[in-house]
């Protein structure tokens, strides 16, 4: 495809595949247009994003890795292979390209996967900070703090994740 209307349409039908979980019709859909010819970040993260749902890995770092090469300032492309590296067990890199991330963009996912990424990694207080500025981001959403809750049992602080599990029910209840 190579009009940005057939390029267009491919998305959507890609999306849609995707939202329902049909994740191979999706690849298949997609890997015609991941090439390095055509450059479209878009469908190698997506065909990436696929692969990684299938669970195969070594596609995913292929063409998660493409796109973030045709558009290296994306905050989605970086996230996307946070999470892959976190499933690779590459705390490290998982840790660095995180953070480049939530550089660009905040978001409650990124913040999440980081926190991960710092607790694989036995950095525990850094993972408790990444949480608790997310909260501090963002103290009207109840995702924080169930995050925040599920860290704390992790950590085997399962007195605070309750109290903490409450506040997030309470603002589940008022939004």
């Amino acid at each position: 495809m190579d009009s940005p209307a057939l390029e267009d349409e491919l998305y959507r039908r890609a999306s849609y595949l995707m939202r329902r979980e049909r994740w191979a019709e999706a690849a298949k859909l997609l890997n015609p247009e991941c090439t390095e010819k055509k450059g479209n970040w878009r469908s190698c993260w997506n065909l990436g994003w696929c692969y990684l749902k299938m669970g195969k890995l070594e596609f995913a770092q292929k063409y998660l890795t493409r796109a973030h090469k045709f558009s290296p300032n994306s905050a989605s492309c970086k996230w996307a292979l946070g999470v892959l590296y976190l499933k690779l067990n590459q705390f490290g890199k998982a840790e660095g390209v995180l953070a480049e991330s939530l550089n660009i963009k905040d978001t409650h996912n990124t913040r999440i996967a980081l926190a991960l990424a710092y607790l694989a990694a036995g950095k525990v207080t850094e993972a408790e900070n990444t949480h608790l500025e997310n909260i501090r981001l963002r103290p009207k959403r109840s995702a924080g703090y169930e995050s925040y809750a599920a860290f704390l049992s992790d950590v085997g602080r399962e007195t605070e994740a309750q109290n903490i599990q409450r506040k997030a029910r309470q603002l589940q209840e008022l939004n």
